[in-house]
């Protein structure tokens, strides 16, 4: 991962977005959107911020059509945001800043803005800021020099010399005391010009009679002088954070290979398109080769065959030198294949293939075969449309990010599009562990790319009715496109946990899921107790559907924890489920309430107020205060209480758009910084869990 990770952006101006709004970024981020509703134009607008392939923004093809004539100027680029990004810094940025600043602490966060003319500003938090040096100090130097000229020697015979000297040099430090006087940092333009005269005019005061006085003036002008003059700290610190942003490889299916290249037309192609995705793919692989496309053909020129054709005689020597350029070609053409074979297999894992680069004359040619069929060569495009996809974007990330020299931000325009749903679910995971080392952003609208063990990653995006895209990071909208695939997700999500895990967790609803998940991964970090990875969380759309669903469950030999809130609906289940589908096996429910030590209490209470209060009052708009006459009931009645004292209605399913927040925002808070109560809290909770499940065994 990169030193400094990307935790949100933002993209304005840019095609039909005008204001995208802060967008959060976790290690995987997914766009899930109909058609035509933005997503290719939010990874786009990232893309350029700081893209490997070099590309900038244009004004005349990506500001908002509908305002260029009335707000776009050449002149005023500079001016025109398109992209901003907040960077969270990690320990060893921080040390960098550290050893090149000598700071005793480094910024937390940095926000970078990419403007049309692609220039960038960088603003730190908290603030970067250059050391005052102060005219006063320097006034405190001549106070010291008019006193050391006071005191200057008086020699027999030269008693008048050395008083006019006396009093010219007390006159002229007068003077500069008068002019430092409107001055506070010298470090600014004026200041230092100020340095630079007063070092001038020093030099001319010195003499035999004054050495005394200014010796003792010297050293403070000199010491100043080179403190202002000394290379901005804030200057320092944004080429620092330049130097290692981390660089945005776009990738979408336009880029997809073909098995033959063509390599004179395909040389008058780079040169007249070099962005173009199919030529930047075909790119990337020359680039691999280590061999440009222009290198292979020149390789494979026959000089002898031309002197044939020209009626020139044919020489070994001509013969002897059309063998070794072949040769070489063969050697680089066999060691490429070697290498992308070796590599591609670490990542494709659905079967074994064996990549062969060929060249045929003027043809370069990707040749592949697979372990069932291991001496059949198939031409690339005559493999899967997913196979194609997947060998063309490594491609394109295997040279782009070492061009990069750092850890790479991946940005995947509706990837696997082609692949098998099997297929695209084993994306998901290849994700997962890819995003270890490189953060992910991809856009999709197919259910089987959305990840619903990890709803919290989603970023729907929307085309309001005057047609700009929109998203909504405070929920997902009523559209019934764009929710589709998330709903078809996390149904398939819940129907696969039916068979595939033995242990399973069935809470009431959607906050609990984002709340327990985000908190056991908060107490794995911190070496607690935590919710092992194996057992599954499956919300059940309030605890009137949790008897059915568990019944589901044991009738498929799952073994099912159901977790019920202590409030009367839960009790009421509670009952229900003793009586009948749980009557052998009572440690099989759990009532929050036995673990928080409270009759009254639902999931919120075990996160505490502090974190969820400021949260509800955002969405309140207007802050919410909490009454000590209500502390005995749980924490989500006590804040619909005071909601109703503040004349707010909260909406509905506010309970879950929190937990999501929440969930969210502690994805990216060192473990160090995450309050502690809640994390005993939670292991207490999850030890509890633990115990039941092996109970559970008996």
């Amino acid at each position: 991962m990169s030193i400094l990770r990307a935790t949100k952006f933002k993209v304005t101006n840019f095609r039909n977005i005008n204001d995208s709004g802060w967008i959060h970024l976790e290690r995987i981020t997914a766009f899930v959107g109909r058609n035509e509703s933005g997503k290719t134009t939010l990874l786009k607008g990232l893309h350029k911020f700081n893209a490997a392939s070099k590309e900038k923004y244009e004004a005349q093809r990506e500001f908002p059509r509908d305002r260029f004539t009335r707000d776009y100027k050449v002149s005023s680029a500079g001016d025109i945001p398109v992209c901003a990004v907040e960077f969270s810094v990690t320990p060893e940025f921080t040390d960098l800043v550290t050893k090149t600043l000598l700071f005793t602490a480094a910024p937390e966060t940095v926000v970078c803005t990419r403007f049309y003319d692609m220039s960038l500003t960088v603003e730190a938090y908290p603030p970067v800021a250059d050391p005052p040096v102060r005219a006063q100090d320097l006034a405190g130097g001549f106070d010291t020099f008019m006193k050391a000229a006071r005191r200057l020697a008086t020699l027999e015979g030269q008693e008048e010399q050395v008083q006019a000297v006396r009093q010219d040099l007390l006159e002229w430090a007068t003077k500069w005391k008068e002019a430092l006087a409107s001055h506070d940092d010298l470090r600014a333009a004026d200041g230092r010009k100020l340095l630079a005269q007063l070092t001038q005019e020093m030099s001319q005061k010195s003499g035999p009679l004054s050495a005394d006085a200014i010796e003792v003036l010297e050293p403070i002008v000199t010491q100043l002088k080179a403190k202002a003059d000394a290379p901005s700290v804030e200057d320092t610190f944004e080429k620092l954070v330049t130097e290692n942003l981390p660089v945005f490889i776009y990738f979408e299916n336009y880029g997809v290979l073909d098995s033959a290249i063509y390599l004179p037309r395909f040389i008058e192609d780079l040169k007249r398109a070099p962005v173009d995705p199919r030529i930047r793919t075909i790119n990337a692989m020359f680039r691999h080769v280590d061999l440009s496309a222009e290198d292979i053909e020149g390789l494979g020129r026959e000089a002898a065959q031309e002197a044939r054709r020209n009626g020139q005689p044919t020489t070994d020597e001509a013969i002897a030198k059309d063998q070794e350029r072949k040769h070489l070609r063969s050697v680089k053409m066999n060691s490429a294949s070697l290498d992308i074979t070796r590599r591609f297999t670490e990542w494709w894992r659905q079967r074994r293939h064996a990549i062969e680069y060929e060249v045929d004359g003027s043809y370069f040619r990707i040749w592949v075969s697979d372990d069932r069929r291991p001496g059949v060569k198939i031409e690339l495009e005559a493999r899967s449309k997913g196979f194609q996809w997947f060998f063309s974007f490594y491609l394109v990330f295997l040279v782009e990010s070492e061009d990069g020299h750092r850890d790479a931000v991946l940005l995947l325009d509706e990837p696997g599009l082609h692949l098998h749903p099997t297929a695209q679910q084993d994306l998901i995971g290849f994700f997962e562990g890819l995003s270890e080392k490189n953060q992910i952003v991809y856009s999709t609208h197919s259910p089987f790319l959305v990840d619903g063990e990890h709803l919290h990653r989603i970023r729907p995006v929307v085309e309001d009715e005057t047609g700009h895209s929109t998203i909504n990071p405070d929920g997902w909208p009523a559209d019934r496109e764009t929710i589709f695939p998330l709903q078809a997700a996390a149904a398939y999500a819940m129907m696969r946990s039916l068979f595939r895990h033995r242990k399973n967790m069935l809470v009431e609803g959607m906050a609990d899921y984002f709340y327990l998940h985000a908190l056991a991964a908060q107490c794995r970090a911190a070496g607690r107790m935590s919710l092992p990875e194996e057992i599954h969380v499956t919300p059940c759309g309030g605890a009137k559907h949790i008897s059915q669903m568990a019944s589901l469950f044991l009738g498929n030999q799952a073994r099912a924890l159901v977790l019920l809130d202590s409030d009367n609906g839960g009790r009421e289940r509670e009952l229900a489920l003793l009586k009948d589908l749980y009557a052998h096996e009572r440690s099989g429910v759990l009532m929050l309430g036995t673990v928080l030590a409270q009759e009254e209490c639902e999931i919120e209470d075990l996160v505490g107020p502090d974190e969820i209060l400021p949260v509800v009052s955002e969405m309140a708009g207007k802050p919410l205060k909490l009454a000590e006459e209500d502390a005995q009931s749980s924490l989500p009645d006590r804040i619909k209480a005071a909601a109703a004292r503040a004349g707010v209605e909260l909406p509905n399913g506010w309970k879950g758009d929190v937990a999501r927040r929440l969930a969210t925002k502690w994805s990216s808070v060192p473990v160090d910084k995450f309050p502690g109560d809640i994390l005993a809290r939670a292991e207490r909770f999850f030890a509890d869990v633990n115990s039941r499940f092996e109970a559970m065994k008996q």
